[in-house]
């Protein structure tokens, strides 16, 4: 278990290296219209690869839990992957308290942290019909598990059951962080947190928990908070193709809005779900160009903007690959700030990895206890 002032140490060290190489990864691909560097990515990438490479490792890999192998019948309508992170994260709960799972769904997690731990568990989920489902699993499973359907941002600090261990896998953004700050100041006696989607947060701007947080050199916006969990290694092929062409279709709109407007600063469009690029282009040009109140184009305009428009995507994808050096440097600068807040809380800490990164990018756990 790494001691307290390692984890300061090796913030200090983080947060230094992202503040040094902010200009290489706070910037916005898409508001770029030529190379920002004067390097070129190769040399970035030698320069910047050896800064990253000095950083210190904070996951304990030394010590995993005990391999639990899911009976057939307990997985069952659970997808393969997931099944992969369930098994691995549970495998680290040991059986000390009742269980409180936070933002449940179905209660999967729940479920199987229970029957490994013949611990009773109490799963917490916003959606009433999700709250059924599970509780006809748990009857038909036997499992000593209750549903609450609540919204967890809006209960008091001092609603939680006390001398339980909470265990949360990929609650995204405000939704850990509440739990952070309401399981420590309540003083639950352990906590199982695989963090998640960090830049869903209400306020516009990152909000360190730790006093060490707090004092940093960097300040990082909602969407410089995305970095963090950028690649999505779990999409598959069907995810990639569409990022391509969404990426694609928005830059040659700007082309056209650029065009039209003799504006050349990048004005972004709202997100929009994926089926728009399964569709038609037209459908999604007709749809930005009433956001942005513009005459719609001919396709024969588009074609004659088209490559310029990849030539923008080429010059989107070479800054990004210069960004992406910093993603999991970023995400572990945000793990620390959770470990220091936990520690000011009087918890001993872990980051454990709990599955492979194929089944999962976000495979860092939390482990605190008091």
């Amino acid at each position: 278990m790494r001691v307290s002032n390692y984890f300061d140490e090796a913030y200090s060290y983080y947060d230094e290296v992202l503040a040094s190489y902010r200009d290489y990864w706070q910037i916005s691909p898409f508001t770029a219209r030529s190379w920002p560097w004067q390097e070129s990515t190769e040399q970035l990438q030698k320069t910047i690869g050896e800064a990253l490479q000095a950083l210190p490792n904070i996951i304990d890999t030394a010590v995993s839990g005990e391999e639990f192998a899911v009976p057939f019948w307990l997985a069952k309508g659970i997808p393969g992957r997931k099944l992969e992170q369930l098994q691995g994260f549970v495998q680290h709960i040991d059986g000390d308290f009742p269980l409180i799972e936070w933002c449940a769904g179905k209660g999967h997690l729940g479920r199987l942290s229970s029957f490994r731990t013949q611990q009773s568990v109490l799963s917490l989920e916003w959606q009433a019909g999700l709250c059924q489902q599970g509780e006809q699993l748990a009857e038909h499973q036997r499992v000593a598990q209750q549903f609450l359907a609540v919204d967890v941002m809006q209960l008091p600090f001092d609603w939680l059951p006390s001398e339980r261990s909470v265990v949360a896998l990929h609650a995204c953004g405000d939704l850990h962080r509440r739990l952070l700050e309401q399981a420590a100041t309540q003083g639950q006696r352990k906590l199982f947190i695989a963090p998640c989607c960090y830049h869903l947060i209400k306020n516009q701007h990152y909000q360190p928990l730790s006093k060490r947080g707090q004092q940093s050199l960097i300040t990082l916006s909602r969407a410089q908070l995305k970095l963090a969990v950028q690649e999505q290694v779990t999409g598959g092929n069907r995810v990639a193709r569409l990022r391509d062409i969404e990426q694609l279709w928005r830059l040659l709109f700007e082309t056209y809005r650029a065009e039209c407007t003799g504006q050349t600063s990048y004005r972004p469009l709202p997100s929009v779900a994926k089926h728009w690029f399964s569709g038609p282009l037209m459908a999604f040009i007709a749809w930005a160009c009433k956001q942005q109140q513009l005459a719609l184009p001919t396709l024969a305009q588009l074609d004659a903007l088209l490559p310029r428009a990849q030539q923008r995507l080429q010059l989107v994808r070479e800054i990004d690959t210069v960004r992406q050096l910093f993603r999991l440097p970023l995400e572990r600068w945000l793990q620390l700030d959770y470990v220091l807040y936990l520690q000011q809380q009087g918890y001993q800490v872990q980051l454990r990895q709990f599955c492979r990164y194929q089944d999962s990018p976000r495979n860092t756990l939390i482990i605190a206890k008091r």
